[in-house]
């Protein structure tokens, strides 16, 4: 997998743990298809310009969020990252944020 797609889009810096880019990996595996990394790793430029938090897990490289606009993909997608021990999950209409940061509260799905 190409760790290019998990960089920051305004400065191409990457420090995506390569445990994110694997567990992307794995779900993709699982569900059967490529999926779109709408965010991966973000500088704190870039973090502030989208409105993320001060706290982004994006900002350590620790989440990923995922462009998913059907419905029983992105049901799979979140079984995928269940299975695979990921029980940090945000769900938008068109967005799946999964990280891995272990200094924040586990085991939490939100809503965008």
């Amino acid at each position: 997998m190409s760790r290019e797609r998990f960089a920051c889009p305004c400065c191409g810096e990457n420090e995506i743990d390569p445990r994110v880019a694997q567990m992307v990996s794995d779900i993709e595996e699982d569900v059967g298809e490529r999926l779109k990394v709408s965010s991966g790793y973000r500088c704190e430029k870039h973090n502030r310009d989208v409105g993320g938090s001060d706290t982004s897990s994006h900002l350590k490289g620790l989440a990923v969020d995922l462009e998913i606009g059907r419905s029983r993909l992105r049901y799979r997608a979140i079984g995928a990252a269940l299975k695979r021990g990921i029980h940090r999950i945000g769900i938008g209409k068109n967005l799946l944020h999964l990280d891995i940061d272990r200094q924040k509260d586990p085991r939490v799905i939100w809503l965008y």
